[in-house]
């Protein structure tokens, strides 16, 4: 099979030809009765009084926590480290509480909180800092039920050790987010996609004694904290490996699509991150997890055309901690370690000794490479305001998997025939990154063109841009006010006709239509009642869901006075 190539299709038939029949082993619902389990996130405040000298007194959680982070101005100062345990039990080693700021996405909030880190079922909880408190400390916190554990995760477990040998090109069992429990925490958007020309490999700084029972509870734990604390989209990790060698899917989006994660910084749009759960400083991952982890990305970047060894140049989006400044064309491995790109002990000293063998092993399980090229499509926002500069981005991947470096990139909108016609052009800068700048005055489907291929086609709506006139700010009762505009671009407007009632709150009376005619819009209202109206210009939900600004207007009895300006 070495000079054979394969398209994508053809590498997802082969999964299923070692006997998988899926990438993905059943889901849930498949699996066990009963709703999915929901996480819960609560916090707690802590402050200097709390403190005597560098360590805290005993702290006693709200309620028993499974995992806990914390948040403030002091956590991205200081190092701190926490211990846990059950009331009245003994305490769990000091692990280290890393600013995930090194993790957070190209854009993102949460930027001083740090990860989390894996409790197991405590009540209590000591700190202890490097420096001195200096402010509010937030421990946000998650407890995971126990219907997170129920058999039917463990059976889906199961499932997944029961695979064959696994065959070069073939992906191993993956454990689907609705097994662990995804649909309590679904994510705030849909998943952006760009192109994997590398892997990151982390770990998640936990505790290492933990079950293969607990490790679907720490992925759902560590969803709830990335989303709810972090406020991110979505779990940060695109994929996460436990020590017992159970593989389960991150991110939501497809495990052979090239979703954008938020696991590291300035580097992920152009890479996969695979997390290993536990914290593999001073000890290796064991061979159950180093085996499914080449075996993942083997297959994975076997699917984007990538191979297992060797170097690439990337380009630093830059970041906070992002050991590069934007623009910076960075040396990497293919698999490299999340502390090759930003300023983290990521993922471990142990697990970083590790890659090289890690790389080996995963070339020895990868298949041959796809052929094709890829060209990613990032939009800067579902919808843009009129006339506003759209800025649109990506990176294009020459068929023969080299960045494509000089390419012309051509961003293509389909026009009203359903032809596409160019609208802009851009080069491709040394890692096959691009930028696109436009004006954008009408919303539709739009694609990027280069190197022979082509982009998914994303459709980006326009916000109209809506003015409202009225000659008139008082009128007499059943008289009609007339109000006018412009709607750039042209499409339906309509009035909202609201009242203000006696409680001081203005209440819905009807919707009037307006006429158009090109981008001048006209609507007449008749006012029979005295008082105090509302009036507000808007487009559908399909037109934009653009609001004017609303317009006042006092109705009077008609003995108080006629029509005024």
């Amino acid at each position: 099979m070495g000079g054979t190539t394969i398209t994508r299709r053809r590498a997802l038939v082969l999964g299923a030809a070692a006997g998988l029949g899926s990438l993905l082993v059943r889901p849930f619902s498949a699996l066990g009765r009963g709703a999915p389990a929901r996480a819960r996130g609560f916090g707690l405040a802590v402050v200097p009084g709390d403190f005597e000298g560098a360590t805290s007194r005993v702290l006693r959680a709200p309620r028993r926590f499974d995992l806990l982070g914390v948040r403030g101005p002091d956590a991205a100062r200081g190092r701190f480290e926490v211990r846990v345990r059950r009331r009245g039990g003994g305490w769990s080693p000091w692990v280290a509480l890393a600013v995930h700021g090194d993790h957070a996405p190209d854009t993102g909030t949460g930027e001083r909180a740090s990860d989390p880190v894996w409790a197991g079922g405590c009540d209590e909880l000591q700190l202890r800092s490097s420096q001195r408190l200096r402010g509010e400390l937030r421990v946000h916190f998650v407890s995971v039920p126990a219907a997170a554990r129920r058999p039917a995760v463990a059976r889906a477990a199961a499932t997944a050790k029961k695979q064959a040998a696994p065959q070069p090109g073939t992906p191993p069992a993956i454990i689907p987010r609705a097994a662990w429990g995804a649909a309590a925490v679904p994510p705030r958007a849909a998943p952006d996609y760009g192109v994997v020309q590398m892997a990151f490999v982390h770990h998640t700084v936990t505790a290492n004694d933990y079950t293969p029972e607990q490790s679907a509870s720490m992925v759902l734990g560590i969803a709830k904290y990335h989303r709810d604390t972090n406020g991110w989209n979505d779990i940060g990790y695109n994929f996460l490996v436990d020590q017992y060698g159970q593989v389960f899917e991150g991110r939501a989006g497809g495990v052979d699509q090239a979703v954008i994660g938020a696991q590291a910084q300035g580097y992920n749009s152009q890479s996969t991150g695979v997390a290993v759960l536990g914290t593999f400083t001073a000890v290796p991952i064991p061979e159950a997890a180093m085996a499914s982890i080449t075996q993942l990305l083997g297959w994975k970047l076997t699917l984007h055309g990538v191979p297992c060894e060797g170097g690439l140049t990337i380009i630093s989006g830059g970041g906070s901690l992002n050991r590069y400044s934007s623009g910076t064309p960075v040396a990497m491995q293919r698999i490299s370690g999340h502390r090759d790109g930003d300023s983290t002990e990521c993922p471990g000293d142990a697990l970083y000794t590790q890659l090289p063998e890690l790389r080996r092993r995963a070339a020895g399980l990868a298949g041959p490479l796809v052929a094709h090229g890829e060209i990613s499509l990032q939009p800067p926002a579902d919808a843009i305001d009129y006339g506003a500069d759209a800025v649109f981005k990506g990176t294009v991947i020459r068929p023969d998997s080299t960045a494509g470096a000089g390419e012309v990139v051509a961003l293509q909108k389909r026009g009203t025939g359903g032809a596409w016609v160019t609208v802009a052009r851009s080069k491709a800068l040394i890692d096959g990154s691009w930028v696109v700048r436009v004006a954008w005055r009408r919303g539709g489907d739009v694609r990027a063109v280069a190197a022979g291929v082509t982009s998914k086609a994303i459709a980006v709506q326009v916000t109209p841009a809506l003015t409202t006139h009225t000659a008139h700010k008082r009128i007499t009762a059943g008289s009609n006010l007339s109000l006018s505009g412009r709607v750039r671009p042209s499409v339906a407007v309509a009035v909202l006709l609201e009242r203000q009632g006696a409680d001081g709150k203005f209440h819905r009376v009807r919707i009037v239509r307006g006429t158009r005619r090109l981008t001048n819009w006209r609507a007449a209202v008749r006012l029979r009642r005295p008082g105090l109206y509302r009036l507000t210009a808007r487009t559908a939900a399909k037109d934009g869901n653009a609001r004017g600004r609303a317009v006042y207007v006092r109705v009077v009895r008609p003995h108080t006075g006629g029509v005024s300006g």
